[in-house]
């Protein structure tokens, strides 16, 4: 689950800068690295500015690590985070104030103790026992969606998709036949969070965010399984512990952050996994080291912002108050001074800390639960194939600023019972 979003494209016109050292071998459906155009940025300072963006870019993982706690840095930069391209559009409000009213609401863009105290609310529903409970219901849908007997399998239609979004369901109090709802509501809200200096992006991902609160409402009005994120927020609010926005903001947050980076980072692992014609290797891998290697590799948020709220050094760089920072998580997993090889993917490294889910007091809440949906949708693609490999090329597409993993099929020799 997400902590974090990302703020906007660090290449807008979208160059493709050739990654160095990378593994993959021809056969694979392609030969550079899916993450060339982040891993393009190591080649300047790992703290510089941007003089076209008008921000700070981190890419160093000692600078990404400092900052990601950092005192003088705000997670609220949808308040007054706008850069030249807001400007030049005219996408952001007068005083700054970026994507919608609802999302700068969103625990993850406020900073304490707004941040805590919302978070503290729902964050019992992701206790190491409360995740571990869901394992056997997790294992089964695995099972349901991998019981089809065919020679090839796509992997996010088939699996990532329906999981992830099934799983987020239950957790909130949902009924499983909305989730397929949520993937177009996923990536408008994405792009809202990446591109709202477009108009289009604005109206469609104001349109995605109104239908998941007329869900929440419906929801709200009807029975809802005891324990569940929306009868605890629904009594929270009964309470008067937080307002009905409070409700929307939070249940809105958990769908997206929820769907969106779990199904992404289920097929990136794959992809990954096959890309470097490593699927022999990871049989034999412990799974669990085999996540968090993925994670590091080719994490689903590549970047967070913050917002400075005064002047301090950091990197032989001043960093002026007002002013926004990047941190690239997914280029910071990269660094070569604290990862051995870090551009090829290992299953059977052990890794201290990467920055998959962030770092500090805003560390992903539902980290424990993207595990081990991975794990267990993996174990079950290792169950089922003897051998794995990709059918077709993994096809990609642009939505205003996303880059979705639209297509992933694979074809193999499947395991013999």
């Amino acid at each position: 689950m997400s902590h974090a979003a990302a703020t906007i494209d660090p290449h807008p016109t979208g160059p493709s800068a050739p990654a160095s050292g990378c593994p993959y071998q021809s056969g694979s459906g392609t030969t550079t690295d899916p993450c060339r155009d982040y891993l393009g940025l190591r080649e300047e300072e790992p703290v510089r500015w941007d003089e076209d963006l008008e921000l700070w870019f981190v890419t160093g993982f000692g600078a990404a690590t400092e900052l990601l706690r950092h005192p003088a840095l705000s997670s609220a930069w949808p308040e007054r985070g706008s850069t030249p391209l807001h400007a030049a559009a005219g996408g952001a409000g007068g005083d700054g104030a970026r994507t919608s009213g609802l999302v700068r609401k969103w625990f993850m863009f406020n900073d304490n103790p707004a941040h805590h105290r919302a978070r503290k609310l729902v964050a019992p529903l992701f206790s190491a026992e409360r995740v571990a409970a869901h394992q056997p219901f997790i294992e089964g849908l695995v099972a349901e969606l991998l019981a089809a007997d065919g020679d090839s399998l796509e992997i996010m239609e088939g699996l990532a998709i329906p999981l992830s979004g099934r799983v987020i369901c239950r957790i909130l109090g949902l009924d499983a036949a909305l989730a397929p709802h949520l993937e177009p509501w996923a990536l408008d809200v994405a792009a809202l969070l990446v591109a709202d200096y477009l108009p289009e992006v604005v109206s469609r991902g104001h349109a995605a965010l109104q239908d998941m609160t007329a869900l929440i409402d419906r929801a709200l009005e009807g029975e809802l399984p005891e324990g569940s994120a929306l009868h605890l927020l629904r009594q929270a609010h009964r309470d008067g512990e937080i307002e009905l926005q409070d409700v929307w903001a939070t249940a809105t947050f958990l769908i997206y952050a929820g769907f969106e980076t779990t199904s992404t980072f289920i097929g990136k692992a794959v992809r990954s996994i096959l890309h470097t014609n490593s699927w022999e290797r990871l049989r034999e891998a412990d799974m669990g080291l085999a996540v968090e290697e993925l994670l590091r590799f080719d994490t689903s948020v590549q970047q967070v912002a913050r917002l400075a709220t005064e002047t301090f050094e950091v990197g032989g760089q001043k960093i002026a108050a007002g002013d926004l920072v990047l941190i690239m998580l997914g280029t910071a997993n990269r660094d070569g001074e604290v990862f051995d090889r870090p551009d090829h993917l290992d299953h059977d490294r052990r890794i201290r800390r990467h920055l998959g889910f962030g770092f500090g007091a805003h560390y992903c809440l539902g980290a424990g639960l993207a595990r081990l949906e991975a794990r267990i949708a993996l174990e079950g693609l290792r169950d089922k194939w003897e051998t794995l490999r990709f059918l077709e090329p993994p096809r990609t597409r642009s939505h205003f600023g996303i880059t979705a993993l639209e297509h992933l099929v694979v074809t193999g020799a499947q395991a013999r019972p």
